[in-house]
């Protein structure tokens, strides 16, 4: 929808392979290819350099992005508040 309309929105993923925990990583997972599939702009980043560069181009092309951000394994690992959601 995002390109098919060509709307201006940055999708920023922080990547910490995984979701909701250790028993369901996704190991390399390449968020940025999905919108590049669909003719979107995506972005792979893994310094802050890297993700200052791909905000400052994803917001000045006014065209739809995914900037994906590799962050550590167990940086922002799940509470538990969610387990029962699952």
């Amino acid at each position: 929808t995002l390109v098919w309309y060509q709307l201006p929105v940055v999708v920023i993923v922080f990547n910490n392979s995984g979701v909701y925990g250790d028993d369901h990583f996704v190991p390399n997972a390449r968020y940025h290819a999905l919108i590049e599939a669909f003719g979107g702009k995506g972005y792979l980043v893994g310094t802050p350099d890297e993700l200052k560069s791909a905000l400052s181009k994803s917001f000045s092309a006014r065209k739809p992005a995914v900037v994906n951000v590799v962050i550590d394994s167990y940086a922002s690992s799940e509470s538990g508040r969610m387990q029962h959601k699952n």
